[in-house]
């Protein structure tokens, strides 16, 4: 036992003299660096402070991209001008007014046809972000009768009358066709009563018309019914 401690102390005093005059000379063992990006890569996604400066900067670009959608909408006072600022905790957008930048919530929007330019605004705001940032998210968006506001009545003639109606109905027309065209992958279903016939695009894109003159339904006629239906 004594002469296997010499040998260490030997040994140990040898490594010890050889690293001083080699102070250069690399270590044998693993590669430090590549330890210290997967430690930064977790302190990442730990790190509160980091998440939320991602946060913020997630919040401003979706509200620059709603402000941009909702200038080209119809609408009305007191949203006329305005932009508009998404927060996502709790969800919200606040109503920025114009000129006064009186800030206003969405219960002070005022009118179903503002109610309708922000929800189709932020829809496609929000799309464009996350396509942006590559998020596992389908590039799909659904929208069910947007002429609720409007009740414009077209049908297939090309000669009806123009109103403020319809023309606020065709600012929104032009926003999905060009919208949709503009973003690589985002396809747009639209559920509507109104039909502009006069629209190439809206009759080449209508898939399915559902009324009396062409016999179909959404349901089937066919599909069985139930002995106390009327």
């Amino acid at each position: 036992m004594d002469s296997l401690a010499q040998y260490h102390s030997h040994l140990l005093g040898k490594v010890s003299q050889f690293l001083e005059m080699n102070p250069a000379t690399p270590l044998a063992g693993p590669d430090l660096n590549v330890l210290r990006e997967q430690i930064q890569g977790l302190e990442a996604l730990v790190n509160g402070a980091a998440k939320q400066v991602l946060l913020s900067r997630a919040e401003r670009k979706v509200s620059q991209y709603l402000s941009a959608a909702f200038a080209e909408l119809p609408t009305v006072a007191p949203c006329i001008g305005a932009d508009l600022e998404f927060s996502s905790k709790p969800p919200d957008v606040a109503i920025i007014e114009d000129r006064s930048e009186a800030v206003l919530r969405l219960p002070d929007a005022g009118s179903d046809e503002n109610y309708l330019a922000i929800h189709i605004a932020l829809s496609f705001a929000l799309q464009k972000y996350l396509e942006e940032i590559d998020a596992p998210v389908p590039g799909f968006l659904a929208f069910d009768q947007i002429s609720r506001p409007y009740y414009p009545q077209r049908g297939d003639e090309s000669n009806i009358e123009e109103n403020e109606e319809v023309s606020a109905m065709r600012r929104h027309l032009d926003f999905l066709f060009n919208r949709t065209a503009a973003q690589e992958g985002l396809q747009v279903l639209l559920i509507e009563h109104a039909y502009f016939g006069d629209d190439p695009r809206y009759v080449a894109a209508t898939r399915k018309r559902w009324n009396r003159e062409s016999e179909d339904a959404l349901i089937p006629h066919e599909w069985p019914k139930r002995a106390d239906s009327l």
